[in-house]
């Protein structure tokens, strides 16, 4: 019998990024890719379970190339929080290209546009069944813009949601670790790229006034002034919690 060390690599939209996680012992036996398969259909969410701070893991697809003859593309997410069973992921990558609100109007997280496509039409494009099922119905709380006194709403229930600019300087060391390329798809429709390749990216909190939103730069700088929530040419990089008891 050969003992068999491997990472948890799964065929299909739930997955480890190669070289970001430590070795799994598979156990004393000749066919460990079976079995990890086995492992993975009988719970999905095990790769999640060795996930820390910093990771990269796959989970869910989007069209991103831009070139929907070749499918859906399986989205790559940054490991910002494990915590109580539970682990908060960002989007690797502006993933599309919404206005924070279609209208120029008085707006706040709570009844935003972006809200309710992410969870709506995107929500639904990302996932199937089962990893829905391992998205955590998160409370989002409506926190306050730093420097103005802008009302942020209240706090929301949301299975996919927006950094604020507290979590947004929080979770990111620097500017440089909050920079963010956007997707084909995402500048496709609209997306603003930078020479460098970044884009700007929306935060849920309000700007400077009711119309606002704060966002990321492209030099990775938070805006919490912000700019208007009915703009085009900002990129989303949804936010969610996977909770590990479900599967």
């Amino acid at each position: 019998m050969i003992s068999c060390v491997f990472q948890i690599i799964f065929p299909g939209t739930l997955a480890v990024s190669p070289g970001f996680f430590p070795p799994v012992e598979a156990g004393n036996y000749k066919d460990a890719t079976i079995k990890a398969q086995n492992m993975r259909l009988e719970n999905p969410s095990i790769v999640f379970k060795i996930c820390q701070v910093g990771d990269c893991v796959e989970f869910g697809t989007y069209e991103q190339d831009n070139d929907a003859s070749n499918g859906k593309e399986a989205i790559e997410w940054l490991v910002l929080e494990v915590q109580n069973g539970k682990i908060l992921i960002i989007s690797k990558y502006g993933l599309d290209c919404r206005p924070y609100n279609t209208d120029w109007e008085d707006i706040t997280w709570e009844t935003c546009t972006l809200r309710k496509w992410l969870n709506g039409e995107f929500i639904n494009a990302a996932f199937n069944k089962d990893e829905k099922q391992m998205i955590h119905t998160a409370t989002v709380p409506a926190d306050r813009n730093p420097e103005y006194d802008t009302n942020p709403g209240n706090p929301t229930e949301d299975k996919v949601f927006l950094l604020s600019v507290d979590e947004a300087n929080r979770y990111f060391s620097s500017d440089e670790t909050r920079q963010c390329r956007p997707t084909e798809h995402a500048v496709a429709n609209g997306a603003y790229q930078s020479d460098s390749g970044n884009c700007w990216w929306w935060l849920r909190s309000p700007g400077d006034n009711q119309n606002n939103a704060a966002y990321v730069n492209n030099n990775g700088g938070v805006n919490v002034r912000g700019s208007g929530a009915h703009g085009d040419d900002s990129a989303v990089r949804p936010a969610l919690w996977i909770d590990l008891s479900k599967r």
